[in-house]
């Protein structure tokens, strides 16, 4: 379970005092699917860099998985983050001269694995994407969703619990776009806790539940069940 109570994030110059985020609360439980939708510069990035513990916040309380993180210091934040915290971002983020292997195997080097798990894990998690054949191709060597689906494996190889997705198909056409939220939802079928940002309103009505933010704060939230219904009355 993700909680926050009362999240507020300012930020500070010498002449301009910023609120990010205001009494953000918010609960997502495990095994969820929520989208956070919300106008650019509402604090949708903010709110993901501090439940991914990328970012600290300036007061209010916030419990990942049963450990509140407030007090934690940067080595266990770091910790935690690699343990329990899987990251998908718009732009991949793959190191373009490491093959797809090489990509994936990263955050797993990072928790001093032995190679023989490690490799189990990789290719595990790059034939759950379908491209374990490709496992020696660089990035480059790639379409733009085939490098999104190598982002999503480096994210799942650490079988997290919770996946942050920060506009994972916003540099994809349509229909790849859809491919790709169908594997998230096969990922989320599993188990998997995801929270994704999208300005894509079709895409976020295919979540269990969709955050609007505005001006730091949330203005509206929506079940599934509630947006079908509404798209059911508009047909009739």
């Amino acid at each position: 379970m993700l909680k926050m109570d009362k999240i507020s994030k300012v930020f500070r110059t010498e002449l301009v005092e910023t609120h990010a985020l205001s009494d953000f609360t918010l609960t997502v439980n495990e095994g969820e699917f929520v989208t956070i939708t919300g106008p650019s510069g509402c604090g949708k990035t903010t709110f993901l860099n501090i439940a991914g513990l990328l970012e600290t916040y300036t007061s209010g309380t916030y419990l990942l998985d049963g450990v509140d993180v407030t007090e934690l210091g940067d080595f266990q934040r770091a910790k935690l983050r690699n343990e329990k915290i899987g990251f998908i971002f718009q732009s991949f983020n793959l190191m373009p001269d490491l093959n797809l292997f090489d990509n994936v195997d990263v955050p797993l080097r990072y928790r001093g694995m032995k190679a023989a798990e490690r490799k189990q894990r990789v290719e595990q998690a790059l034939e759950s994407v379908g491209l374990l054949g490709r496992k020696k191709y660089l990035p480059a060597q790639l379409s733009g969703g085939q490098q999104q689906r190598v982002a999503i494996a480096r994210a799942l190889v650490g079988q997290p619990r919770f996946l942050l997705a920060d506009e994972p198909t916003g540099n994809l056409d349509s229909n790849t776009a859809h491919g790709v939220m169908d594997l998230l939802h096969e990922i989320n079928a599993q188990g998997t806790t995801i929270i994704m940002v999208t300005h894509d309103q079709e895409l976020a009505e295919k979540s269990q539940r969709n955050i609007h933010i505005l001006d730091g704060r949330i203005h509206e939230e929506s079940s599934a069940g509630v947006l079908a219904e509404s798209s059911t009355a508009a047909v009739a």
